[in-house]
This record gives structure tokens, sequence and C-alpha cells, in this order.
């Protein structure tokens, strides 16, 4: 595919179509839940705190929140089998909900934080929400980094729970790697499967949220606000997952996103690289995943 004009105009009448955003109080989350609902969507906001979303979100207008913390297997279990008991079929889940941890500490499940919610929990409620899934082109959306793009590395699975080392910017880094990993892992399995659910990555480029804040130390809390100078608004960065969760054929296996130049307003989809695109690294992340939710809490 060639790079595309894409505008947040183009999108198509959302009435009918129900999607789940994770991590919906908050920039770019926030901004793709409200546009959806506003376009005729029945939205489902995945929240951690729902007086939160009581404040920020129109809820009533199309939109509902319903709590999940994407940091728990047993939150995100709970949450996907709420939606089947309700008999809710969603058109997409987009799989928005992220964070950056400025220091090391295990979660719920026993697993560092940012991965626990960048890799564990998206992945683990992709599979949870497949029976629910459905309407004429469903699909699960991964609000992925361009940072897994532009590295080499190869995240070190073992090393995940080591608090010895911990670095922010490469823990982050590495779980988004591991993220589109799952994400590629995914639309395979469904495609063998013969399942019409479509597993697609959209990335922001350099956007204005809260995550540019989430900083460790004096030079990490500088850079941060260098990037948000550079940055594109949290509605600019929404293009990208807004197409992704409505257009009608959605590519797998690639990246689609924003140029880091914001003078550029089309939208660049790539081949998906590094570690991501190696089978033998996503077959790694996938049994990681697994162990845990088989034995949450080890």
């Amino acid at each position: 595919m060639q790079p595309f004009p894409w505008e947040l105009d183009q999108m198509p009448d959302q009435h009918g179509r129900t999607v789940v955003v994770t991590g919906a109080t908050g920039g770019l989350g926030l901004v793709v839940a409200t546009r959806l609902a506003a376009a005729g969507a029945r939205v489902v906001a995945g929240v951690r705190d729902l007086d939160k979303a009581a404040r920020v979100l129109p809820v009533g207008d199309g939109l509902e929140a319903r709590l999940v913390d994407t940091a728990s297997v047993a939150s995100v279990t709970a949450f996907a089998q709420g939606l089947a008991d309700d008999g809710v079929v969603v058109d997409a889940l987009v799989n928005n909900a992220g964070v950056s941890a400025a220091r090391f500490a295990l979660g719920v499940d026993g697993v560092e934080r940012t991965w626990a919610t960048n890799v564990v929990g998206p992945a683990v409620l992709a599979d949870a929400m497949l029976p629910v899934l459905g309407g004429p082109a469903p699909r699960v959306v991964l609000v992925g980094s361009n940072l897994s793009q532009r590295t080499s590395r190869v995240p070190d699975l073992d090393a995940v729970n080591r608090a010895a080392g911990y670095r922010q910017f490469a823990t982050y880094t590495d779980s988004k790697t591991a993220a589109a990993a799952l994400a590629v892992d995914l639309g395979l399995r469904l495609r063998a499967s013969g399942s019409p659910v479509r597993s697609a990555i959209a990335h922001p480029g350099i956007a204005a949220t809260g995550m540019n804040g989430q900083a460790e130390t004096a030079l990490a809390r500088v850079a941060g606000r260098i990037a948000r100078l550079a940055a594109r608004t949290a509605e600019d960065g929404a293009r990208s997952t807004l197409w992704a969760a409505t257009a009608d054929d959605v590519p797998e296996g690639v990246f689609v996103g924003p140029a880091l130049r914001r003078g550029d307003r089309r939208l660049h989809p790539a081949l998906v690289a590094g570690a991501a695109a190696d089978p033998a690294f996503r077959a790694r992340v996938r049994a990681f995943v697994s162990e845990i939710r088989v034995h949450p809490g080890v």
C-alpha cells in the first residue's frame, strides 16, 4: 500500500456498530471513543476508574463505561465475559490502554507493570473477546508504537521481571515490540482458523498525550518536553486508529500511522519490522503470555 490521505471527516457513519475502546478516559483513547460515539457507534469504554469516566466521557450519548484493568488477567477475562453475558456483539476492539512505568514494580499477576498492561492484558483480552466479535467486518486494533519499527533490539523475555537494570524507555519499547508480535500472531492464527476477524496495528506517531509525561529521570523529562513540542495533537494522532477501526478493508501484518513530519497529513502503511516480524520471537511471546494466563500471580 502507498501512503494515503485520511482525515477525521472521512470516517464513515458508525450507526449500527459497537466498538470497545480501552484506556478511554484520556489521550488517544478519549478521542477515539468520543469520535466514534459522535459518528453513531455504540461505544463501550473500558476504564480503570468509573468516576473519572463519568467526568470526562459523554456517558449516555451512545457511550457507556465498564470497569477493566488491562494489567490484570482476571479483570480482562471478566470484562469479556460480561459483554458475552449481556449479549453484546462487538464489531471492533481497540486495544489502546498503555503505560510506561517510571519505576519497576510487579502487577497483580506477578508481571512487570509495563508488560502486564501493554502486552499480557491486550493479548488475553483479544482472545477472550473473540466469541463476541461479529458484524460484517470484525476486527481487533492494537494501538502500537513506531518505536518497535525503528529498533533492532530483541526483547529478552527472561529479563522482564528483573528489577536490576530496569530502564523505562527500553522496557516500553520492548513491550510495544512484543505487543506488535502478538498482533501479527493473532492475525495469522485467525486466518488459519478461517475466522473473519482481522488483526490490525495502528500507531499515532509522536502524539501529545499523558504518555510523554511518564518520565523517570530529569533527562527523560527534558526529552519528553522536546517530544511534546514536535508532537501531533491527540486528535491528529488518533486518525490512524480511527481509520483502522472503521475502514472497509484493513491490512494485516502492517503498521499504519502518520509520518514524523507533521506537515505530511497522509497515513503510511509499512510492513511490520524487527523482532515482531520473526516467527520464532512471536512464538516465544505467545508462550510467555500463555503461561501467565494459565498461572496468573505465580
